[in-house]
């Protein structure tokens, strides 16, 4: 049974969020930014919110300023948001109404999510699946402190957890829960598929609650799907699943709390679908008289919330005035807060360029490149033992992607071992689903852990996209720098010995179109290893992007790929490049000679084309492609006057064409002539036949020519 004072908490948030609904509407030109309401959802929204703990973590959808108000938000502060105002708490005036993230001790955290319907859904999975491994760390500490009681030592595997802080939400009396809040409509996503097969497969935490009000904007259900959500959860064994009239706050709370309880104390997934009145406009843009006829609304408008409630309280004995005065309070309060609001601040224009990215505490070489005595190693081996030696040191780190685990450790045996050294909690497969190999990150990474991921080729990134661009490269910005996302993407990548069209691409000029993330392609084997320990430690997305033609050396002229490997220490900050080899001076000032700045295979390719050029070939190693050297590169272009820029990819509209155009606008004055670009044929993809990749691709010999060609004039 609900207590009264529920029902009298839930009637007065219901009231200000009826107020708030209605002085957007009376406001439309001050409420110029597009927002949504919860006008139709109050009742469940609150009911979701009423059974959430401070150690919980949610995820709201656009729609759901009650459930945000239920939390404990002012109106005041939701409204800040609504106008864009500096003082928003969640985003600092850069994001939409109803879009939150927070973090505090006085709340659920909320991670920032983006307004692509259903793609939060699989980050806040992600959540769900870091509480279960930090759940796994604790019953493996103490089955080992068991051990250590009968004399049993404690083995290399042994979690550190106690080394560590352990996260805050795992330190309270009960267990905590993730909520995902997301329309019906929005279960037809793709990516909602790949999180609901990912919670049932490990049994995660975690409620999915759906708001059904029958409508995507002006597409009804009966058009959009064959079935609601809580049919659809039905295919997934192992999800629970209930059903529940969301406009019935009470009903509401008893379904939420029975499953919110379930949930905490059975570690499980859970559906809850709620049906809904769509009240309010879609958005305040597209409005309900464009597409909603006026016997359809009036039908809706008879499961409203509100006044149901309010019979219900009046039915227990509720005074009129009581409830008169309740209705007239929260109107007072958001008219008081909605004339605050205006008046407050705009964002500082300065702030604009604020929190892209979290400051990186990795400024400086440090450690020794080439210890004394230390044997060579190949690029793949060098990745493996930095995350080995990470993995070590870090019982945060965790590293799954398809095919990683422990029967075959990764398509290059990138990833051999480890999951016999860390067990298959840290190392581990996943299906294929790419978009949630990439988007869980960023819930892992917003519970306190620093995920390692893979996809097996370039050409396979595609489906992760949505959420590299939508959700991780956004999150610091958008949620003024709360939740930037620690993560590793690492990318095979590259053509040699006829790979085909979808295990050969380059992508990187696809990657660099993103703002948000950082991008890194080491060229040897000692800088895999100091850039993988600088891109475990940034506290920002970073891609990885390994040739997989420089793994084993097995191409020829690649054989100084393989380094000796540095100590344990050695780590590269981003955003240094690296003069590989060194023009003679005589020549440098003679003008008879050149830079080639590149980066990946094309290290290789310049080394062996300059071989007929002795002393007048400068190559750069740019290792990082976002942030980039542009220090060195200018200074050395500067230097030398004539200048390549080599890449794999195909050359038109690429990374290289807009780094050379960069480099010419700022060494103009110092440029002999126009600097040169070589890259790949302008084709959709690498073709199979060995003779025809290497009819694609650059080559030593083509470069040795562009070379003759830039030096001669």
């Amino acid at each position: 049974m609900n207590s009264a004072t529920d029902l009298l908490r839930a009637f007065e948030l219901m009231c200000q969020a009826h107020a708030m609904a209605d002085i957007y509407e009376a406001n439309r030109s001050v409420c110029k930014y597009v927002h949504s309401t919860s006008r139709g959802h109050e009742a469940i929204q609150l009911a979701t919110a009423f059974c959430l703990q401070p150690h919980d973590f949610v995820s709201p959808y656009y729609r759901d300023e009650s459930l945000l108000l239920g939390l404990g938000f002012t109106p005041y502060e939701l409204m800040l948001q609504l106008l864009a105002k500096g003082d928003d708490i969640f985003s600092g005036g850069r994001e939409y109404y109803a879009h939150p993230s927070y973090k505090g001790k006085d709340k659920p955290t909320i991670i920032h999510q983006s307004s692509a319907t259903g793609m939060q859904v699989i980050p806040t999975t992600g959540i769900a699946q870091a509480i279960q491994y930090w759940e796994t760390l604790q019953r493996k500490e103490a089955i080992q402190d068991e051990g250590s009681v009968k004399g049993s030592p404690s083995g290399p595997t042994a979690s550190g957890l106690r080394e560590e802080k352990r996260p805050d939400f795992m330190k309270a009396s009960t267990l905590p829960i993730v909520v995902c809040s997301l329309g019906d409509a929005s279960v037809t996503e793709g990516e909602v598929s790949e999180a609901f097969q990912f919670a049932v497969l490990k049994q995660l935490p975690i409620i999915y609650l759906v708001q059904d009000n029958n409508w995507g904007i002006s597409v009804t259900a009966a058009e959009a799907r064959a079935m609601n959500a809580f049919e659809y959860a039905a295919g997934f064994k192992g999800m629970g699943r209930v059903q529940v009239d969301g406009s019935d706050f009470e009903a509401s709370l008893s379904v939420l709390k029975e499953v919110s309880t379930l949930v905490r104390q059975h570690r499980k997934p859970y559906v809850v679908h709620a049906q809904v009145p769509l009240l309010g406009h879609h958005t305040s843009g597209v409005r309900r008289e464009f597409y909603r006829d006026q016997a359809e609304y009036a039908n809706h408008s008879q499961h409203d919330p509100r006044p149901k409630l309010r019979n219900r309280l009046l039915s227990l004995g509720v005074a009129e005035q009581e409830l008169r005065a309740i209705e007239n309070r929260a109107a007072q309060t958001v008219a008081d807060d909605f004339s605050r609001v205006q008046a407050a601040p705009e964002p500082a224009i300065v702030s604009v360029s604020e929190h892209v990215f979290a400051p990186t505490p990795v400024t400086v070489e440090k450690g020794e490149r080439s210890p004394a005595g230390a044997s060579k190693i190949m690029m793949v081996d060098a990745a493996l033992f930095a995350i080995r030696e990470i993995m070590q040191k870090h019982p945060e780190a965790l590293l799954y992607g398809q095919d990683v685990g422990k029967r075959l450790g990764g398509v290059f045996r990138e990833a051999a071992t480890l999951a016999d050294i860390f067990g298959e909690h840290r190392v581990f497969n996943t299906a294929i689903q790419e978009a949630y190999v990439v988007g869980s990150t960023a819930g892992m990474s917003a519970a306190g852990l620093r995920p390692i991921v893979e996809v097996q080729f370039a050409d396979y990134i595609y489906p992760g996209f949505n959420q590299l661009v939508t959700e991780l490269s956004k999150s610091c910005y958008l949620s003024s720098g709360k939740f930037p996302v620690s993560m590793i993407l690492r990318v095979p990548t590259g053509a040699y010995g006829g790979g085909g069209p979808y295990h050969s691409g380059s992508i990187e000029s696809t990657l660099l179109s993103i703002k948000g993330i950082k991008v890194v392609f080491p060229a040897t084997a000692a800088d895999m290893k100091g850039l993988m320990k600088a891109a475990f430690y940034d506290p920002n997305p970073v891609v990885m992007l390994e040739h997989k033609g420089l793994y084993w050396s097995k191409v020829p002229g690649t054989e100084e790929a393989r380094t000796a490997e540095p100590d344990a220490d050695y780590i590269i900050p981003l955003g240094k490049g690296l003069v590989v080899q060194a023009a003679v001076e005589g020549k440098i000032a003679s003008g008879e000679s050149a830079v080639v700045v590149t980066y990946g295979m094309g290290v290789y390719w310049a080394k062996e084309a300059s071989r007929t050029l002795p002393g007048q070939i400068e190559i750069i190693d740019l290792r990082t492609l976002y942030p980039l050297d542009e220090q060195l590169v200018f200074e050395r272009v500067s230097a030398h006057g004539k200048c390549l820029v080599l890449t794999e990819e195909q050359q038109l509209n690429s990374f290289a064409e807009a780094l050379a155009g960069r480099i010419s606008k700022q060494c103009f004055t110092a440029l002999d002539q126009p600097v040169e670009v070589l890259g790949a044929l302008n084709l959709p993809a690498v073709p199979m036949n060995i003779e025809l990749e290497k009819a694609m691709l650059p080559t030593p010999e083509k470069v040795r020519r562009a070379l003759e060609q830039l030096l001669n004039g």
